[in-house]
């Protein structure tokens, strides 16, 4: 049973139920723009969505995928996670609808997040890695704590060319 919510926020693990706003959420170009190019259906079911439908625990090699709630509705406003690293370290990840952009809810889930990975799991650090030109995520990740660590030069393909990833670090001491 999970147990990670805030005020404004609930989680619950990713259902095949999901796939319409997982399927929106992956082909609306306003939030993929940093994170993916464009993708066939069949492509986001394969490589995304079936793989984070298999059960989760600390040391699988697939994401942990959380569907982010807003708790007073349950209305899904996006999904967030993170997969094991080894030791002790998880990635994570968040990818928010775009009517819920600029409210909060980014650094939100990632402080619930992050709480849940920390406390909950035993971590000892979480990393993130942002497309070179993510102001958004890189301010919701500096405001939740996470330092720039560095920058991976023409690390990932992506819109017709290679661009340089931002890498992020939080380690569980600094977590506040």
């Amino acid at each position: 049973m999970l147990n990670i919510h805030s005020d404004r926020l609930a989680y619950r693990y990713l259902l095949q139920s999901d796939w319409h706003f997982f399927r929106t959420l992956n082909q609306d170009r306003n939030v993929m723009h940093f994170i993916n190019d464009a993708r066939t259906e069949e492509d986001i079911r394969a490589q995304s969505f079936e793989p984070r439908l298999q059960p989760w625990q600390k040391g699988c090699p697939h994401w942990l995928c959380l569907i982010i709630c807003l708790k007073n509705t349950l209305t899904p406003v996006g999904v967030t996670g993170f997969v094991d690293r080894g030791n002790d370290i998880a990635e994570t990840g968040f990818i928010l609808d775009a009517g819920f952009h600029g409210k909060g809810i980014g650094s939100e889930s990632l402080r619930d997040i992050a709480r849940f990975a920390f406390n909950g799991q035993g971590y000892r650090k979480l990393t993130a890695t942002v497309t070179a030109g993510n102001e958004a995520s890189r301010r919701t990740l500096l405001k939740v704590g996470f330092q720039q660590e560095g920058t991976l030069r023409e690390n990932y393909f992506l819109g017709g060319a290679w661009q340089d990833d931002w890498v992020f670090g939080l380690l569980s001491a600094e977590f506040t």
